[in-house]
């Protein structure tokens, strides 16, 4: 090692550095072999950044930046296995010239890794794979992180007592070996003890039943310790929307031999959650939605949730009551209330509705809906024409989203899958049955370019589709459909020119973005899209450009459209907020 030390200072004293015009410099590299490139990069950085930040602060003497970077480089060098290099550092009117010739590398000769404790029969602990294998170039970087991940990994599992028996690397230079030993003892691995649920001034909490709360709980007493449960257990209390925070806490102070009680402190205090969400478009005007919840009413985990959107052509109100069912997360009973009126193209439509619905919403996979809905609707066209139907709906729809990106998702796949009918022997003044499709797929890709697709289909099933109520038939158009026609206006006429919905749907869409800046991208997009009955309709075109603002409640996107396949191709404006998924 000392001779290294000696090498070492040599070629310190060969750094050469030609005294230069203070002006912004580059770097050039001569690096053999070429894959120590990222870790000499990495090393230099900081006399790079120096040297573009010129001006804007105190400058390093060039024969101070030769002394300390040529020192970085080795140890960049030293740790990547790299003893006895050679390296030149100068400097011209231009730029800094680095040459190093890495020279011969330690490689690894023997290699002993042995697992001791508890963790030896622990099938569900898989170790890191180590990073070098015999005849492998010695690296240190890669060494000391992989004994880290060991120590993280056996913490996660429990272990709160392992520890490195052995840690050693014997270096040979003139051999150029290395020969490891690694013994790692995880010691006895530990256990959930009781949970202790408080407020956040350190009271026992209250509001809750403890049923439910033992229900959001993934672990029993006495089962073995998993960080992953831990995380799973805050993230159902906070999914419960029950608590406005929650801390879950291992109390390993408070630990009986090797039983660890955990603590949960919950903030139920701000029971009322209230939201305003807000829209335009040419088409429609103004939308304004509403929002308020109250998720704990009562000790039975009761909830309520009334919501109402109003613009031009729909004014709506919803009232929800949820009750648990098996779990206050994945599976509840829900009530509902609606009333609505739609303004469809040339119908307007009044509805009411009641209905009962049992949801199942497991942390992966599928949610699943069933339930049934009684609905009294009237409509009228400007035609005059006019209906009143009454009609009990079964029906089941089953979703699923996977996302990356919270709130601005930068990839994600959403599926939805929906039947529904009726029949006069369900007292009911229509038979129909309806299946509808929806997919929505994005991905970005290179950090900067991001596609989003939309498909949707759908298909009525009726002997008598002129008695299946307007609500229920498919129309296409709007910003959520095609862009550039009005709300709802694609879809059949009948023989007074009144829009009166289809039996069946297809749209679709293709949008690009690009990430001009981290909170803005411009779009440009196509649309397809139309309803129609018993004969394929050829599908209306809408295309335009759009702008994307991201902001701290999510995405809100501007499109200027053009109505492409109607005569002189008008243009309307859209604006929304809300996940593109």
């Amino acid at each position: 090692m000392a001779g290294w030390m000696t090498r070492g200072m040599q070629v310190l004293l060969l750094a050469t550095v030609a005294m230069t015009a203070r002006a912004e410099t580059a770097w050039q590299f001569d690096l053999t072999p070429a894959a120590i490139k990222p870790e000499i990069e990495a090393a230099v950085k900081p006399w790079r950044a120096s040297d573009d930040k010129r001006g804007k602060q105190p400058l390093h003497r060039d024969e101070e930046i030769a002394v300390d970077a040529v020192a970085a480089i080795f140890e960049a060098l030293k740790a990547m296995g790299y003893y006895d290099p050679q390296v030149q550092l100068r400097r011209d009117e231009r730029r800094w010239h680095l040459h190093v010739a890495a020279g011969e590398p330690v490689r690894v000769h023997e290699l002993k890794l042995e697992w001791l404790g508890e963790v030896g029969g622990d099938q569900r602990f898989q170790p890191p794979v180590f990073p070098m294998a015999e005849g492998d170039i010695l690296h240190q970087g890669h060494y000391e992180d992989f004994k880290q991940q060991v120590a993280d990994r056996a913490l996660e599992r429990g272990y709160f007592d392992g520890r490195w028996l052995r840690h050693d690397i014997a270096i040979d230079l003139q051999q150029r070996r290395a020969d490891i030993d690694l013994s790692y003892d995880s010691g006895p691995r530990y256990r959930f003890g009781e949970v202790r649920f408080l407020d956040l001034a350190g009271h026992p909490l209250t509001g809750l039943d403890a049923r439910w709360l033992e229900s959001l709980t993934p672990f029993k007493p006495d089962d073995y310790i998993s960080s992953r449960k831990l995380f799973q257990f805050q993230k159902n209390l906070l999914a419960s929307r029950y608590f406005a925070d929650v801390r879950v806490t291992l109390k390993r102070d408070e630990a009986d031999g090797l039983v660890v009680p955990v603590e949960v402190r919950a903030d139920n205090r701000d029971p009322n959650k209230m939201s305003i969400g807000l829209g335009y478009a040419t088409d429609v005007g103004p939308r304004v939605t509403l929002e308020w919840q109250r998720h704990l009413l009562n000790s039975d985990g009761h909830g309520i949730e009334a919501s109402t959107e109003l613009s031009r052509v729909r004014q709506q109100g919803e009232l929800k009551y949820s009750i648990p069912w098996t779990n206050p997360v994945e599976d509840t009973l829900q009530f509902v209330l609606g009333l609505q009126r739609d303004d469809i193209d040339d119908t307007i439509t009044h509805q009411v509705v009641v209905g009962a619905q049992r949801v199942i919403q497991p942390a992966r996979g599928w949610q699943i809906t069933y339930g049934v809905r009684v609905s009294d609707e009237r409509f009228e066209r400007d035609s005059g024409e006019h209906g009143d139907q009454l009609l009990l709906v079964p029906g089941v729809s089953f979703t699923r989203l996977t996302s990356r990106g919270g709130l601005d998702p930068r990839s994600g796949l959403r599926q939805t899958y929906q039947i529904e009918g009726t029949h006069p022997a369900l007292f009911s003044d229509a038979e129909y049955i309806l299946l509808r499709a929806g997919l929505r797929w994005l991905d970005t890709f290179a950090d900067r370019h991001m596609l989003l697709a939309r498909l949707d289909a759908g298909a009525i099933l009726s002997p008598d589709f002129d008695e299946v109520p307007p609500t229920v038939r498919f129309y296409a158009g709007g910003d959520n459909s095609v862009r550039g026609y009005d709300y709802r206006s694609l879809s059949p006429h009948n023989a007074a020119g009144d829009s009166v919905g289809g039996q069946y749907l297809a749209a679709g869409s293709l949008e690009y973005n690009w990430r001009w800046r981290p909170t803005w991208r411009p779009a440009v997009f196509i649309d397809a899209g139309n309803s129609f009955n018993t004969h394929w309709q050829p599908l209306e075109l809408g295309a335009g450009v759009g702008l994307r603002w991201i902001s701290p409640v999510g995405p809100v996107r501007l499109d200027i459209a053009s109505a492409i396949s109607e005569p002189g191709k008008p243009l309307r404006l859209h604006l929304t907020l809300g996940s593109p998924l």
